[in-house]
């Protein structure tokens, strides 16, 4: 999808993979600085861990504690947060522009994302869902801290999920090949819902087929990384890349590694 944004913007560019364990995060950084590096992406579980190596960062990424697009202008290493936008754009283009109530699944960088994007929503409360109760407390009050017009509560998997939500958000790795969706989450979705779905592979993850068999809207996690890749190449090149083109590639990848 990136390679072939740069191919159609005309650009010498190469974005390649690179799997980083989070014991050598802070070595490889080193070693990008050192080559040149024009700019990359951040991944789980580096999201947050990659602040604390750079020079500064937007106040977005500031706010929520995640970092997700890296930039080196003049001899900086700046750090922005674009899945911000890739869960805004996605709501915006269904017609949605305000979010009263939201339930998020996962308290990791798409998380932090996406209170940050709630609060560009207006929205009055968000239910942060999580088997882990004391990182989600953590969660809560760094996200309070932030986004103070926004009441945060907690929820875990080990009841019931109480409230009426507008928006459910899968931030974590539930509906992955080998996580499967956990029943009180799948019991959170209702037919006047809007379904929005991080994760991208599959394309059609557990939690997409629970809530279209129930007559929820969705949003699958494609969109959201488009969107974000959109915003990134935009920072690394200061120029609006081609959208169009950069969709069909995406689509086409999904669909190679579905077959």
């Amino acid at each position: 999808m990136v390679n072939s944004a740069f191919e159609a913007m005309e650009m010498e560019a190469v974005y390649a993979p690179l799997n980083v364990s989070p014991g050598a995060l802070a070595e490889t950084f080193d070693r990008l600085k050192q080559q040149g590096v024009k700019g990359f992406n951040v991944t789980m579980p580096h999201k947050t861990s990659i602040l604390q190596l750079l020079d500064s960062s937007d106040d977005t990424s500031s706010k929520i504690g995640a970092v997700n697009t890296v930039s080196r202008e003049r001899a900086s290493y700046i750090g922005y947060n674009t899945d911000v936008e890739g869960i805004v754009q996605p709501l915006r283009s269904r017609g949605v522009e305000r979010i009263d109530r939201a339930a998020v699944v996962g308290t990791g960088g798409a998380a932090r994302a996406f209170c940050a994007a709630m609060a560009k929503m207006k929205c009055k409360g968000v239910t942060v869902v999580s088997r882990d109760a004391k990182m989600a407390g953590g969660f809560v009050s760094q996200m309070t801290a932030s986004f103070p017009s926004i009441e945060f509560v907690t929820s875990d998997f080990g009841g019931p999920i109480n409230g009426e939500f507008e928006l459910v958000f899968n931030a974590s790795p539930i509906g992955t090949r080998g996580v499967p969706l956990p029943r009180q989450v799948g019991a959170m979705v209702e037919s006047h819902q809007l379904v929005f779905d991080a994760v991208y592979s599959p394309n059609e993850t557990e939690l997409i087929k629970l809530a279209e068999s129930r007559g929820s809207r969705t949003i699958r996690g494609h969109e959201m990384l488009l969107e974000q890749a959109i915003g990134a190449i935009r920072i690394w090149t200061g120029r609006p890349p081609p959208a169009e083109v950069m969709r069909k590639a995406l689509i086409h990848s999904l669909e190679v590694t579905a077959s």
